[in-house]
């Protein structure tokens, strides 16, 4: 399998705060986090969207977590990043 081109995706820093601030009351352990932020697990990832969503859907966070989860967007101040291959 060859691959043509490579993207870069990450989650700014305030978003990655946000996640580590709600998780533990939506019952994951930082160690959970740590490993779904880890695997850029997509569906860790959308349940904040739509937490984030419902607060305040012009949110940084908002926009950020909707860009990263459907792959159009470069985040900036980074902790977490992705690659991913296209054809």
């Amino acid at each position: 399998m060859s691959y043509i081109r490579a993207n870069e995706f990450t989650l700014r820093n305030e978003t990655v705060e946000y996640i580590f601030q709600c998780a533990p009351t939506l019952g994951y352990s930082e160690e959970e986090i740590e490993e779904y932020l880890a695997a850029f697990d997509r569906k860790f990832l959308k349940v904040f969207y739509e937490k984030a969503k419902a607060e305040d859907a012009a949110s940084v966070i908002t926009r950020d977590l909707d860009a990263f989860i459907n792959g159009h967007a470069y985040g900036y101040n980074t902790r977490f990043c992705l690659l991913r291959y296209g054809r």
